[in-house]
């Protein structure tokens, strides 16, 4: 089986962390790399981002990554500039695929196109969705609601995350329910697995004495960093030796880039962290590369993930793989993920006075650490790419 991905909005050799790089960049990667162990062709659909010029990247004997020139068209007018030079790549290279598998909704208007002109069905991941960022963080973006609504009125399929994630969409656009099937993502466990602490520590330089809490993300609204943040101020008011005992690691954001700083979301909290007198014990990491994760996990003596809105969340399964204690707020993919006070803890999303409480109660229990990372871990083993990557094999083979 040939199968053409389609990514509009990210490439998934951007470094993680610097600007929509994220767990999406992860899954493109893993499910095509899975497909091809599994003997199937997979071409990576991508707009350029470095240079006007089309580029072929062969990610292994049965993976291309495929840039197009597209980078002039931001709007909605971009997924059909961008499908008409896939179409065109797909003519001149004669291309015949079995079907497209579109990521983000973007990518889902491409495909939409694309369905129609080359008749082949069209599978849609969405990833995130408009209207739980209407829901959970105000913002309300008609266009891309509108949008979401069109593909899945017309893609052949839908593939969500999680349970919590089709009855999102059956609720908030009416999806048809017999239309989705549920495939939870999975995780690398060659390359996410336990590790020693201190052998972690000593190999990126961290400080042996201290506890570590780590954020690992997209320094973005969504997330919630300003949540943890908040949280620690918190904790340093009532506890002053919090700073000198305790260190902060924040990973995710381009801190080489000169436009990152100037974004207002990082203007907010730089500002916060002077004024509240944080920044001796939270230090901003940047992005990292992939396989650095798994050190930084096996570091921490806890992951935090504070996120308004998860629909799955690759960031704590990863954790969980590495055996790492989590702490997470209790909404979308995060609270099928997270048995709270069994594999890992939750708190009610937003209460910040929960979050550093739990914190607290966490960071001097460290045999309950221990029992929450050896659980989070056994747990984790339910999850793989190979797996994720059957299912949907047998989802294609039912339409192409």
């Amino acid at each position: 089986m040939r199968i053409a991905q389609i990514s509009y909005w990210s490439c998934p050799l951007t470094r993680l962390g610097v600007l929509t790089a994220g767990g999406m960049n992860v899954y493109l990667f893993n499910l095509a790399k899975s497909l091809t162990e599994k003997g199937h062709r997979v071409d990576i659909f991508v707009r350029s981002h470095s240079t006007e010029h089309d580029s072929v990247l062969d990610l292994g004997s049965s993976v291309s990554l495929i840039h197009l020139n597209s980078v002039k068209y931001e709007n909605l007018l971009g997924p059909q500039y961008f499908a008409k030079a896939i179409l065109k790549y797909v003519k001149d290279k004669k291309l015949e695929y079995n079907l497209l598998h579109a990521h983000y909704y973007l990518s889902g208007l491409t495909g939409l196109w694309l369905k129609n002109k080359l008749k082949i069905p069209l599978i849609q991941t969405f990833h995130t969705l408009g209207a739980m960022k209407k829901k959970y963080i105000a913002i309300d973006d008609q266009k891309r609601i509108q949008a979401e609504k069109k593909i899945i009125d017309n893609c052949d399929v839908l593939v969500s995350s999680t349970q919590l994630e089709k009855k999102d969409l059956v609720d908030y656009y009416k999806a048809n329910p017999e239309k989705i099937s549920v495939i939870n993502p999975g995780v690398d466990h060659q390359l996410f697995a336990p590790g020693g602490k201190n052998y972690s520590r000593e190999k990126l330089k961290l400080p042996l004495d201290k506890k570590i809490i780590l954020f690992v993300g997209r320094i973005d609204p969504v997330k919630g960093l300003n949540l943890l943040l908040e949280a620690i101020f918190r904790i340093t008011e009532i506890d002053p030796q919090f700073k000198n005992n305790y260190q902060v690691l924040l990973i995710g954001g381009d801190i080489e880039s000169r436009n990152y700083w100037q974004n207002k979301n990082i203007k907010d909290i730089i500002n916060f962290l002077k004024v509240k007198d944080l920044e001796c014990c939270i230090k901003f990491l940047g992005s990292r590369s992939h396989s650095d994760l798994p050190y930084f996990y096996s570091a921490a003596d806890l992951v935090v993930l504070p996120s308004v809105y998860e629909s799955f969340g690759l960031v704590i399964l990863e954790a969980m793989a590495c055996g790492a204690a989590v702490l997470a707020s209790k909404v979308g993919g995060l609270k099928y993920l997270i048995k709270d006070n069994i594999n890992g803890s939750l708190f009610k999303s937003g209460d910040i006075r929960q979050l550093s409480d739990k914190i607290v109660t966490l960071l001097k229990d460290n045999p309950k650490r221990q029992e929450l990372g050896l659980s989070a871990y056994r747990d984790s083993l339910f999850y793989s790419w190979e797996k994720h990557a059957d299912k949907l094999l047998t989802l294609y083979k039912n339409f192409a």
